[in-house]
């Protein structure tokens, strides 16, 4: 019986939706979010729903689901006839012709429009695992109607208008740069906003049917990993340290403890832990990408670059602004949990305009605060973030920004090329990238405790070296027991261990005193 119902939907969703409308306009909507909801419950049977990377690729009103980041929650409801003649189930793109008789308003309801955009950064490794299928899955057939409503300028992805009917909670689910999996009725109609026009802008428009949220990592971790192990994130540090640091494993192990932070309070604010890698060369030939972004990209889930210059500085947009009733985005517009590599090593001599001010003091105020400023016409307003900043910086500190912790590379190995190709980055074997993956990943979600003996440790230990640098130049604040108790909290996370040990804050505080030996 599941297996016939599946069938059906998949071949022709809108029949499905007309059975089960009764007539309840109200109830309706969770009606068909719960039967398309148990039709696809497991993964095998949500995997069968073809996957939206060209809406060219698929027949009107097919069914389909698009993983996808929300970056436009501004646009007005819409209005549509929830009951057509004949007592026939509207909405979900079903309409009559204007023509026919005179609509009863006691028929109308409202739905939820959003803009929403392939997933930024998502590196391309997660498709194939959330999918399972040995292909990933990209965005490169299709145009975007509206590219200025993607973080990243210039990247190929796709942009597509979501309609959701559901009213329970709306606001509380679909946030701005939340990330879901919807599941719908694929069809090309008019953007909302673009109705009034003499030639309305079409748009792919998705009439949702249920939709699922998705994990920051998007592959769902679980912490702490059963298969983790030290000799494996001992690995996992020398691999990033060999083939995009020039075997500084120190600068590693902290590149390692950033991507795995995020926002675990707001009050008080334990957020994530901001990184500069200072002294780090700049380009000298045509390859302008580190290859710690590859690196990286083949183990992080969520993993973008901001590659500073005069010119992104001050002609392009950092944060998200309203124009015309259009929210533009901005390249801080990113999902939580993602990693954003700050390079300033496309910087040379010029002025920077009062844009391009705006733009660095965005930048600032995500890294130290987690917050963001949409600017509308009227009013600005802060939402909040959840993204880790590694800044590359040529100079003995970033030129730009303040960050928790700057860590000097130490190059170990002459000669090195820190802007090589993919091709030329040593390639491992699948079954340790899955290792890998896991660690970090199931490291970003988890959680731990400090023990009531550690937690006395720790606290006498803080009085002791408070009293030793009292005669030194370089007092030992309270804001530098935070920051090493952050450390300490990462590094457990990276072990997999559940509480912060005895000897998990002695490895952190020598971890810190090494790094201030190299400043």
């Amino acid at each position: 019986m599941v297996s016939s119902l599946l069938a059906d939907a998949l071949a022709d969703p809108t029949a499905v939706l007309n059975d089960v409308f009764d007539g309840d306009l109200d109830a309706f909507p969770a009606a068909v979010a719960a039967q398309f909801s148990a039709i696809f419950a497991t993964p095998d049977a949500l995997t069968e729903i073809p996957y939206l990377n060209d809406p060219n690729e698929h027949k009107d009103r097919a069914l389909v689901r698009f993983r996808a980041m929300i970056q436009d929650t501004s646009p007005s409801p819409e209005m549509y006839l929830a009951r057509r003649t004949g007592a026939r189930c509207g909405g979900w793109g079903l309409s009559d012709p204007a023509s026919l008789a005179a609509i009863d308003y006691a028929d109308l309801r409202e739905c939820t429009v959003l803009w929403a955009v392939s997933v930024p950064g998502e590196s391309p490794w997660c498709a194939s695992a959330v999918e399972n299928v040995d292909t990933p899955q990209k965005h490169v057939a299709h145009t975007p109607p509206l590219p200025h409503k993607f973080p990243v300028p210039g990247m190929r992805h796709l942009g597509v208008q979501i309609k959701v009917y559901t009213r329970d909670r709306v606001a509380d689910a679909f946030g701005s740069t939340d990330i879901h999996t919807f599941v719908g009725i694929l069809t090309s109609e008019p953007l909302s906003n673009s109705l009034e026009l003499d030639t309305p802008v079409l748009v792919p428009t998705l009439h949702v049917l249920f939709s699922q949220p998705v994990p920051p990592t998007i592959v769902p971790r679980v912490y702490p990993s059963m298969s983790h192990s030290k000799e494996i994130r001992d690995e996992l540090i020398a691999w990033i340290a060999d083939t995009s640091l020039a075997g500084d494993l120190d600068a590693a192990e902290w590149v390692l403890l950033s991507i795995i932070s995020r926002v675990q309070s707001r009050i008080p604010p334990i957020l994530p832990l901001s990184l500069t890698l200072s002294r780090f060369p700049s380009p000298s030939g045509p390859n302008t990408t580190p290859a710690l972004l590859h690196v990286l990209s083949q183990v992080v889930a969520l993993l973008t670059t901001l590659p500073l210059s005069l010119e992104t500085i001050n002609n392009t947009p950092f944060a998200p602004e309203s124009k015309d009733e259009d929210l533009h985005s901005g390249w801080l517009q990113l999902p939580r949990g993602s990693a954003c590599l700050v390079t300033e090593g496309g910087i040379t001599e010029g002025k920077v305009v009062e844009r391009g001010l705006v733009n660095l003091r965005a930048l600032q105020e995500a890294i130290s605060t987690q917050r963001l400023e949409y600017v509308f016409p009227f009013s600005c307003f802060a939402f909040d973030t959840d993204v880790t900043f590694i800044t590359l910086a040529e100079g003995k500190k970033s030129a730009f920004f303040q960050t928790d912790i700057n860590v000097p590379l130490q190059p170990q190995t002459t000669n090195f090329d820190f802007y090589a190709t993919p091709e030329a980055i040593r390639q491992l074997p699948q079954e340790k990238l899955d290792a890998f993956r896991s660690l970090i990943g199931a490291a970003k979600v988890g959680n731990m405790t400090v023990g009531e003996n550690s937690a006395q440790f720790i606290q006498d230990d803080f009085v002791k070296e408070r009293q030793a640098a009292s005669s030194t130049s370089e007092p030992f604040s309270s804001e530098s027991l935070i920051q090493r108790m952050m450390t300490a909290r990462l590094l457990a996370l990276s072990l997999h261990e559940t509480e912060i040990t005895v000897p998990i804050w002695e490895a952190a505080k020598s971890m810190d005193m090494r790094r201030k030996a190299r400043i």
